[in-house]
């Protein structure tokens, strides 16, 4: 795997948490009652949240690139006897913090469900929406990576196509056209909302691990377009954010084009490298962890400091350092009891 990788993961979390930290930062203002930011602070830091368009489409890219390794040229058994081994550290820490989760909006909020409703949650990914795709994908993973081998473009195409369907059947019109009703009965249940968003990029790691070597000199080639490409749909996409005029399929595009500049990036361009590779290691777990944290910390906040909401972007910005620095304290405190094989179903 490309030695700069390992380095995009950690900032790929960086961006989670700094998204999470400004998203809820905004929802907490009107949920507890506090003055709205003023226009010109919320417009910057919505445009600032929106870099983590990039941070979900990562991971996935990345699993999609690492899977190969885990599965070409194995049989069918013994990949999925592989697969299922890295589901185990994958699923359980999902379900754990899952349920840490709940037990924290039921206290919160009063948020509650029946025992078929919680079932649901876990399906659809709330509130790690990524998850459960992320599986879908690793079942997948032999046929993807024997189809991307012989077929990637027609693999690509295919899914991108699909993509985008069920992206203009939850977005009526996004492509231009309306789908009939019965449209909705082809997209995938519990699956509809992050295949729409994030369909195409593990499928977009798989082929890039098996063909880069021939697609890394287009990819160096290009890179002034598709450079140009990410930043100009990244700017559609802050301001179809901020309803400031329509491009509903922004978001959608503009980690494709960024995504396609991640094999010519030198992993020595990158500031703080060995330590976004340490950071990286705990991206999933730092994931699982960051809503959580940043709930409670905000509950906190309204109950015992309220007046940390007047300013809104200090407020985000210590969001941030706190619901990054804490769950790695704890990751820490828990990797020094005995039994450390537990450690990768807590934290993956």
């Amino acid at each position: 795997m490309n030695r700069q990788f390992p380095a995009l993961r950690g900032l790929a979390i960086l961006l989670v948490v700094l998204n999470h930290s400004i998203t809820l930062a905004l929802l907490a203002l009107r949920k507890y009652g506090y003055s709205p930011a003023p226009a010109l602070e919320r417009q910057l830091l919505v445009a600032l949240k929106q870099v983590g368009l990039i941070a979900v489409p990562t991971f996935l890219f990345l699993s999609g690139c690492f899977i190969v390794y885990a599965v070409q040229g194995k049989p069918w058994r013994v990949a999925y006897k592989v697969i299922w081994n890295g589901l185990k550290h994958v699923v359980w820490p999902y379900v754990i913090w899952s349920a840490v989760f709940y037990v924290m909006v039921y206290f919160l909020e009063g948020e509650r469900y029946s025992p078929f409703g919680y079932f649901k949650n876990l399906a659809v990914g709330y509130p790690f929406d990524f998850v459960p795709l992320l599986v879908f994908f690793y079942i997948l993973a032999p046929a993807l990576v024997r189809v991307g081998r012989g077929h990637p473009w027609l693999l690509l195409a295919g899914i991108g196509a699909y993509q985008l369907f069920v992206a203009n059947v939850l977005k009526p019109g996004a492509l231009g056209v309306a789908f009939p009703q019965w449209a909705w009965h082809l997209t995938l249940p519990a699956l509809r909302v992050s295949l729409a968003i994030w369909g195409l990029f593990f499928p977009l790691g798989v082929v890039y691990m098996l063909h880069g070597r021939s697609l890394t000199p287009w990819l160096r080639r290009l890179w002034p377009v598709l450079a140009l490409a990410a930043v100009a749909l990244f700017v559609l996409a802050v301001g179809q954010d901020l309803s400031l005029w329509s491009a509903p399929l922004a978001d959608i595009l503009c980690p494709v084009a960024a995504i396609l500049l991640f094999p010519v990036i030198q992993r020595k361009a990158i500031p703080w490298a060995d330590w976004l590779e340490q950071l990286g290691k705990k991206a999933y777990a730092l994931y699982l962890m960051n809503l959580i944290v940043l709930n409670l910390a905000l509950a906190g906040l309204h109950a015992l400091a309220p007046w940390a909401f007047a300013q809104l972007s200090l407020l985000a910005l210590g969001l941030f350092f706190v619901t990054l620095s804490l769950p790695q304290l704890l990751m820490t405190a828990v990797g020094r009891l005995p039994n450390p094989a537990a450690h990768r179903y807590v934290f993956g």
